[in-house]
């Protein structure tokens, strides 16, 4: 409960703090929108731009290398800094998009009594043709609030689908750092990837074509 307190009088005290100079606006990626073949995406951008713009690696991933999303704090303060991702999502035609994937890593130090540094976030997908909407949580190593010391951190989230081949896809984070009264706490996100499984579906022209041919492969060995 002291925590929960801590945190919720923190976010007042930054929402003040940031609020003055810094109005929430859409910040569209430098690639928006594009095509990978087995799938395309539109609308891609975040909140207050933190996460950066991705690359597309490996034809279903994309990985982002934000600049600048750190929360940090001394002296017994407390800050969260967050941001929240949205893109919407096309499986190519024949395809489907059978899972999402995240995963992120950052580093983090705390020093002193009452100090502690957190990851939070949510990862929800709505197919754009049902309504149908899915929802997981961020599970961090180490667990989360890390009270001391110096290391890495990450975080992962996956969904899966069946049938799905448009989607809207929202990803909230935040970074949490809480310093004791003489303690210093940072916590900051370095990467963060999105990996997208895209499962081939053959229609039902396709399917009979591949049958046809395995039959003609058998005829030919005998």
């Amino acid at each position: 409960m002291q925590i929960r307190s801590m945190l919720i009088a923190g976010s007042l005290a930054t929402a003040t703090v940031l609020g003055a100079g810094q109005a929430l606006a859409f910040v569209p990626w430098i690639n928006p929108s594009g095509n990978a073949g087995t799938f395309s995406w539109a609308n891609g951008g975040s909140r207050d731009g933190l996460f950066g713009s991705p690359t597309v690696v490996g034809g279903d991933t994309f990985v982002f290398f934000p600049a600048g999303f750190r929360a940090q704090s001394t002296n017994g303060g407390v800050t969260i800094v967050g941001d929240r991702l949205e893109f919407d999502l096309f499986a190519a035609p024949g395809f489907q998009v059978s899972g999402i994937r995240i995963s992120e890593y950052g580093d983090y130090g705390v020093i002193g009594a009452g100090s502690s540094v957190s990851a939070a976030g949510s990862l929800i997908a709505t197919n754009l043709d049902t309504g149908a909407t899915m929802f997981n949580a961020l599970v961090t190593t180490p667990g989360v609030p890390i009270t001391s010391g110096f290391g890495n951190w990450s975080g992962v989230e996956a969904l899966d689908f069946v049938g799905w081949t448009r989607l809207h896809v929202v990803i909230d984070n935040d970074l949490i750092a809480i310093s004791g009264a003489n303690g210093a706490a940072y916590i900051e996100k370095k990467v963060f990837a999105a990996g997208f499984s895209i499962t081939l579906v053959p229609t039902p022209g396709t399917a009979a074509l591949m049958g046809l041919g395995s039959l003609l492969a058998v005829r030919r060995r005998r």
